[in-house]
């Protein structure tokens, strides 16, 4: 029951990566709120949109969640046997959410964060698709530094 729940996956330079498997509005808010009050320096929520139709009836609930942290980071959304018949994309979502950036590949969102986050900070990735594969990507790039 508690995999990918707020799962650390490690600390390096003083950075935790975490996943967790929030992927409705209600979760990432419980989730963001409880992070922020963790006492890390910045909190970097790295989320990946789960279908088109939830991204698109859900917008301003999920652009209201993503606030909450210090920074938000978005992947493209994960269509999930959905054609995007609702013309909805990541960066409608992003411009909702200040300072939000977006990017189409989990090797960008790693190569972005990791060039962002410094030491205090938790970067935890976020959604009900393959986004931790992100996280493993963030964790493999700090070991392979010998951080």
């Amino acid at each position: 029951g508690v995999h990918r729940r707020f799962e650390i996956l490690g600390t390096f330079d003083g950075v935790t990566v975490a996943d967790d498997f929030a992927h409705h509005p209600t979760e990432l808010t419980a989730t963001l709120t409880a992070a922020m009050q963790m006492g890390f320096r910045e909190v970097w929520a790295v989320f990946q949109p789960h279908t088109f139709s939830r991204t698109y009836m859900l917008l301003d609930d999920f652009a209201k969640a993503l606030s909450i942290p210090d920074h938000a980071v978005l992947s493209e959304i994960l269509p999930v046997r959905e054609v995007n018949t609702y013309h909805i994309y990541a960066k409608d979502l992003a411009e909702k959410i200040p300072g939000c950036v977006w990017f189409p590949t989990f090797e960008e969102i790693s190569d972005y964060v990791l060039s962002k986050a410094q030491e205090g900070d938790l970067i935890l990735t976020l959604g009900g698709g393959d986004v931790y594969k992100c996280a493993n990507r963030i964790v493999e790039k700090y070991q392979a530094q010998g951080k």
